[in-house]
């Protein structure tokens, strides 16, 4: 066979094999799992519901840990949450249950640029509700004239489900016209230095919480001595 027959079946040969070729497979992104299940799937309103999620990919032909993926917690539908997986490929899951009924949990690996997705859910029954918390109620006043002041008392009330956080004293020189006079009392009883000798003065006290200010307790008056 003559040289030039020879580089003419050559060319054809890569003409071929370039035409023809088979592309080379692409890599198939790895699969993930979650595997959770819930401590409890019954708790009351205002306890948490948990659990420990664990993340695995597919390595080879077993499953491995996935340190570092990032978990959305869903309830009904909404986002209450984050976690991230540690090291063994496992997430702490907390949610406070808040509104009485039946709800599903889930957890939601959004996938990445080398894992695919992946999400696992469980229902919960939550039974009761929060107290909703209110300003507290109004203490009872009592009051007690002295020379050049007028000490005042006070009994401590509900605190309408959220903790007292101070008292406020009011002051007026006639019923029914009381200015604050002093705020933020931590304790249950005040002595009005400020008071004048034989004059009256009427009183009224609140009572202050993270919710707001109650109501103006009873009116009493005095008169300094």
């Amino acid at each position: 066979m003559s040289i030039r027959r020879i580089a003419t079946a050559l060319v054809a040969g890569v003409l071929f094999a370039a035409v023809f070729a088979v592309p080379a497979a692409a890599k198939p992104t790895p699969v993930t799992k979650i595997t959770f299940k819930l401590d409890s799937h019954q708790v009351a309103a205002g306890d948490q519901v948990t659990s420990t999620a664990l993340v695995q990919t597919r390595s080879g032909n077993r499953w491995a840990a996935l340190p570092g993926a990032v978990l959305s917690v869903r309830v009904d539908g909404l986002e209450v949450g984050t976690t991230t997986a540690d090291v063994d490929g496992l997430a702490v899951v907390a949610y406070t249950a808040v509104e009485a009924g039946d709800h599903v949990m889930k957890v939601v690996f959004a996938g990445d640029e080398t894992h695919k997705r992946a999400q696992r859910a469980q229902g919960f029954e939550v039974s009761g509700s929060i107290p909703v918390a209110t300003a507290p109620d109004a203490p009872v006043l009592s009051a007690t004239p002295g020379i050049a002041l007028v000490s005042l008392s006070w009994t401590v009330p509900a605190d309408g489900g959220s903790p007292i956080t101070g008292y406020d004293v009011y002051r007026g020189d006639t019923t029914g016209t009381e200015t604050l006079l002093a705020s933020g009392l931590t304790g249950t009883t005040y002595d009005d230095t400020t008071a004048l000798t034989n004059s009256t003065y009427y009183y009224v006290v609140t009572v202050v919480n993270a919710v707001g200010e109650s109501v103006w307790s009873n009116e009493v008056s005095a008169t300094a001595l």
